[in-house]
């Protein structure tokens, strides 16, 4: 059980003892629109936690996109991470609560996406949970994200994940100001 958490956004940094235990990305298509995947009706960025299988960050985030969203993509850039900072909650049979404060820092990278395969299912999830896709212009995009994800200044993440990417050649075509959901989320 977590309680208390805080989150501090750190943009082209790196930790000091530069290990993360997730990694996560702003997806951004050729036109401009960012990805969105839904969890519960709530739009998030997309990626998980790192697995000792995964060589470095970029490998990590193209399984977990593979894994979430059924995506391939062709340019990664890092962009800094979020300290979070809880409180776990530990019982153990006969003894009392004990709570200890833990950090982890999680990896934020922009990436756009090359290929949109068919929805699947998560295969980390039961019950064959299908995530929600969107591709959702990014003033949208930093709405909803900010409205059900607002941990550590998402919106300044948005913006620089953008700058980033325009920077880096990302979007090839006309912007599109189109929203288009993709699929809805469904489960078993």
């Amino acid at each position: 059980m977590e309680q208390n958490v805080d989150y501090k956004l750190y943009l082209d940094k790196y930790p000091q003892d530069e290990k993360f235990n997730r990694v996560h990305a702003v997806l951004v298509t050729h036109d401009g629109r960012v990805m969105l995947r839904y969890k519960n009706g709530e739009a998030r960025i997309t990626g998980g936690r790192i697995d000792e299988a995964d060589v470095d960050l970029e490998a990590a985030l193209r399984r977990e996109i593979l894994e979430e969203l059924n995506c391939e993509i062709d340019k990664i850039e890092y962009l800094g991470y979020l300290e979070v900072e809880m409180e776990k909650y530990y019982e153990e049979i006969g003894l009392d609560c004990e709570i200890v404060r833990e950090r982890e820092n999680w990896a934020r990278m922009v990436a756009r996406v090359s290929k949109i395969l068919p929805p699947k299912a998560d295969p980390d999830r039961e019950g064959n949970w299908i995530y929600g896709r969107t591709l959702a212009p990014p003033e949208i995009a930093k709405a909803e994200l900010t409205k059900s994800a607002p941990m550590g200044n998402t919106d300044k993440l948005i913006d620089y994940a953008l700058k980033i990417a325009r920077e880096k050649g990302y979007f090839t075509e006309v912007p599109s100001q189109e929203y288009e959901t993709l699929n809805v989320e469904s489960r078993d």
